[in-house]
């Protein structure tokens, strides 16, 4: 809240004013936007890039089992230059043996006619000759249980044998179509990867910041809660002081002013509390059917039964068209926020005697109009540049009650505008999206009644 006693701004200088700070709201959205922009990226590319180290990682892992645990591959080249003939077919040099040996390996050659001419520590149990059948099924799979190699040797076939459990022997197959088709999904296939990593990254982003954001309010919550416990204490002391006779009439004064700052400071209380739910989102809107006519009468109202006449007087203004107009919004929300633009006036207006506000509501095209004007000294420029740009923090305990006026108003997806009036004093202009139109509205909330265009 807060007026200075300044004269108001003329109307063209207040426009100029107005289109200046959306330029500057515009560029400070802008970078702002990139800002988040970069940081998204940045983390999303630090997630790929953990996410790919993580990934050699354990690919580099499983190369060195693999290395570590595969038999030493033992080929046609390493065992003919150490085979030569004897007597009795066929022998291997003494190196070779103790390799063969080693790895638990073994060898036997075949004929053409598929008879074993000579072998090496072949497993008991294996036959002396093959038919042509089992020769192709050892050649793609197993032979007993052994995995198994088979090279041509001059006219004869060499078999290279492995211990059992040792190899797993499979012949994968894939069509060229498939392959093709794989050539062409991969750029997709790493845009799911790209997609599913920003997707994680998001989500969280998004927990991380919720949960900073309710640690805070229950936070606030919490403390709010134990300043109203003795708070409500003190208010109820403090009636009792003033309400006391055998007290004097200083004692009974001071009592009230104990009282009067009690209620204030329960007032900043729940301001807090509603302004941080509004912040970030977490006041769920209780949205019902709302004559808003029916609610500036009740406000209205509600203030000149506090204060009377010689020190308030509500000019209230509702076009006929207007009576009928019905909102889907927060009821209670929108008291809260006409009741803050009263206060403003009454406490911040600069006025020495009466203060006079006028109210005016009108329907234009799909929304609703409502203006509340008084006969204070105006904003400053300091109180109508914070209060135009959406972004800065409502630092100035001044102009709290009228930030919360104007979170209640967006979060009803609606706009508020503050400003001066070239006779002297301010004003604030709200536009809201009407839900329908009826022809007769009753809006049990409503405690004062009234006409069209009636001083209330």
């Amino acid at each position: 809240m807060g007026m200075d006693r300044k004269k108001g701004l003329p109307a063209g200088k207040r426009v100029g004013m107005r289109l200046g700070m959306r330029r500057k709201n515009n560029q400070l959205n802008w970078k702002k936007a990139m800002r988040s922009l970069l940081r998204a990226v940045a983390g999303i590319a630090m997630i790929a890039f953990l996410a790919a180290a993580l990934n050699f990682f354990f690919l580099g892992i499983a190369l060195v089992q693999y290395m570590k645990l595969t038999p030493d591959s033992i080929g046609k080249r390493d065992i003919v230059p150490e085979m030569y003939v004897a007597k009795q077919g066929y022998e291997l040099s003494g190196g070779m043996q103790e390799t063969l040996r080693e790895n638990g390996n073994w060898l036997m050659l075949l004929n053409a006619d598929g008879q074993v001419i000579w072998e090496f520590d072949k497993p008991d149990g294996l036959a002396d000759s093959y038919s042509r059948a089992d020769i192709a099924r050892m050649a793609k799979w197993y032979l007993d249980g052994y995995p198994v190699y088979m090279y041509l040797w001059e006219d004869n076939i060499l078999v290279i044998g492995y211990p059992r459990d040792t190899l797993w022997k499979y012949n994968i197959e894939f069509s060229l179509s498939w392959i093709d088709f794989i050539k062409e999904v991969w750029l997709y296939f790493l845009a799911i990867n790209f997609i599913w990593i920003v997707g994680l990254a998001f989500f969280l982003h998004r927990r991380w910041t919720r949960s900073k954001e309710q640690a805070r309010l229950e936070w606030i919550a919490g403390i709010s809660h134990d300043i109203r416990t003795p708070l409500s204490l003190v208010m109820g002391y403090a009636d009792m002081l003033e309400r006391d006779p055998e007290l004097s009439a200083e004692e009974r004064q001071q009592a009230a002013v104990m009282k009067r700052q009690s209620i204030v400071m329960k007032e900043l209380i729940e301001d807090l509390n509603l302004t941080s739910q509004l912040e970030y989102s977490m006041e769920a809107l209780r949205k019902s059917v709302v004559s808003p006519a029916a609610v500036l009468r009740e406000v209205a109202a509600s203030f000149l039964n506090d204060m009377g006449e010689e020190r308030l007087q509500i000019q209230l203004e509702i076009g006929e068209e207007a009576e009928h107009i019905v909102l889907k919004a927060d009821r209670r929300l929108l008291v809260r926020a006409f009741r803050n633009l009263i206060n403003n006036s009454l406490q911040h207006g600069g006025q020495e005697a009466c203060v006079h506000i006028r109210i005016a509501m009108w329907q234009k095209r799909h929304s609703c109009h409502i203006r509340f004007e008084d006969n204070g000294a105006g904003y400053s420029g300091q109180v109508l540049r914070s209060l135009m740009n959406p972004r800065k923090k409502d630092t100035d305990w001044h102009i709290r009650g009228l930030g919360i006026v104007r979170k209640v108003i967006r979060a009803h997806g609606g706009r508020i505008v503050f400003g001066n009036l070239p006779q002297g004093g301010g004003f604030s202009e709200i536009r809201l999206r009407i839900s329908r139109r009826m022809p007769a509205v009753r809006d049990c909330g409503g405690t004062a009644s009234g006409y069209s265009r009636r001083s209330v």
